[in-house]
């Protein structure tokens, strides 16, 4: 399988920041450092939040310790049979690992303080996609016509519309903007990660993306330019160009993984 994934990413400040705080990190058949065939293909995307340069200290800070952790060659979990099923909780428990190191380094550097970020990752390996997401990037997935999100956003907004409160589709009318009710560091402690495992196909293609892309770009726009099934440059310039061109408020970071 991994002979056939095929990803670009590419991140833009966008037209009003000053300063990027989304980031990405990657572990693909280039990576010599780490075990693929046994923990698979890693793709992570993370948008950071905090005063000066917070927020971009902690998102890369979630995607290197994510992977350093899921990674480490060791075996927390050996009384569970199912090989995708101790992928999972050895990626959850890297996330968590992520969190309490970024709430550490908040606490040793007072312009740190309250520091947080979303993180949303895939692991691709020979027969599953593991997906572990904590906040409102989103990973989205394009199969055969279908077009789907794989995450569900941690938000008030959607909290809303989890307690039927709210249609889904109008969240974007609510007062209360995309304020986030997880994240890792920041001053609230993290209830749980996301996570879920999928049968992957050939021909699938993957989106992991912040919320500076969806927030603007919409679903039917971004379906419309995954359903051209172009090379992975060329759409993450597409989908980034789409951002830029519906107002391009906030950073925008995109990896595509075509299968």
């Amino acid at each position: 399988m991994f002979e056939n994934v095929r990803h670009y990413e590419k991140s833009d400040i966008g037209l009003q920041r000053r300063n990027n705080e989304d980031s990405f990190l990657i572990v693909d058949q280039h990576s010599n450092h780490y075990n693929l065939q046994k923990y698979g293909m890693f793709f992570g995307v993370a948008d950071g939040m905090g005063g000066h340069a917070a927020g971009e200290v902690a998102s890369k800070m979630a995607c290197e310790e994510t992977v350093a952790a899921y990674y480490h060659d060791d075996c927390p979990f050996q009384n569970i049979g199912d090989d995708s099923e101790l992928k999972m909780r050895k990626l959850e428990k890297a996330i968590w690992s992520a969190h309490n190191r970024i709430i550490d380094a908040a606490k040793e550097k007072k312009e740190l303080r309250g520091m947080g970020t979303t993180l949303s990752v895939l692991v691709l390996t020979d027969e599953k996609a593991l997906i572990a997401h904590i906040g409102d990037s989103r990973i989205y997935r394009y199969r055969k016509n279908s077009f789907e999100r794989m995450t569900v956003d941690h938000t008030k907004n959607q909290a809303l519309v989890d307690l039927g409160q709210v249609r889904p589709g109008r969240e974007s009318s609510l007062y209360y903007g995309y304020i986030l009710t997880q994240a890792l560091g920041g001053y609230d402690d993290l209830a749980e990660v996301f996570t879920r495992v999928e049968n992957v196909e050939r021909g699938d293609v993957f989106l992991l993306c912040t919320d500076g892309f969806h927030d603007i770009v919409t679903d039917h726009e971004i379906e419309e330019i995954l359903t051209a099934n172009a090379p992975p440059q060329k759409t993450c310039d597409d989908l980034v160009q789409a951002a830029i061109r519906n107002g391009g408020n906030d950073d925008v970071t995109v990896i595509v993984v075509q299968l």
